[in-house]
This record gives C-alpha cells, structure tokens and sequence, in this order.
C-alpha cells in the first residue's frame, strides 16, 4: 500500500472500482457532500467518511450511463478503438445494493427504495401504491 502522505481518498475510491472511469467532478461531487476537501489523506478520516465516499461512489456508478461512448483512430493499416463498453443491470444493482448496505449501516435513507407503480389485482381491478 503507498505511503500515508500520498494515499488520498480519491486514490482509495478509485482503487474500489474496476474498470471504471470516474471522473474527478464526480469524485469532487461526492467529497464535498461529505464536506471532505480534495486531496485529503485517506488515513486521516473516519470509518465513517470513507464508507459514506464510497457508497457516494457507487450511487454515482448506479446513476451513470450504462453505455460509454466509443471512439476510434485510424491511419492506413493501423487502428485503435476504446470505449463502448456497456454495462449490465445486474452490475448496477450489485452497485445499488452496495451502497444501501453501507447507508443503512449508518441509518441514512436508501436509494431506491420507493415503492411506486401500479399493482393488478385482476382485469379491472388495480391499486395504487402506497395505500
């Protein structure tokens, strides 16, 4: 693990996401919500700010695009493409439940969890929700 003087959270949360690109609004988003100035050493916050930045990270991820752009180079014989990568509703719920377990841990409101929509009960019979 780097040193402590050059371990920041963004470092950290970066480092908790695989292939994900996030941007550094994003990460400046998240750290001022939490009232964490950028570039704050990761060891010198608590328990608490880092599993809040980090289910921050994963309400953002849950909330983004679930398709990247691609872009691609050409010259002659050569050729280069990156991006277009799409990511499934499995993933993104795996990154929803993740952060609702770290809220919940600290008895914060949940993401997604509105009930809402309509309920058949038959042909012509339907409720609303909540009731």
């Amino acid at each position: 693990m780097p040193t402590a003087c050059n371990y920041t959270i963004e470092t950290y949360l970066r480092g908790k996401v695989r292939n994900i690109e996030v941007t550094d609004d994003a990460l400046q988003s998240i750290l001022a919500e939490l009232e964490i100035a950028d570039g704050t050493e990761y060891s010198s916050l608590s328990q608490k700010q880092k599993d809040l930045a980090l289910a921050g990270l994963y309400a953002w991820i849950y909330t983004s695009p679930t398709q990247s752009s691609k872009v691609s180079d050409e010259d002659g014989d050569w050729s280069h493409s990156e991006g277009g990568e799409q990511m499934s509703a499995t993933s993104l719920n795996r990154y929803l439940r993740m952060a609702n377990e770290i809220y919940k841990k600290y008895d914060m409101p949940l993401l997604g969890s509105n009930r809402w929509g309509f309920k058949g009960t038959g042909f012509h019979k339907i409720r609303r929700y909540p009731k």
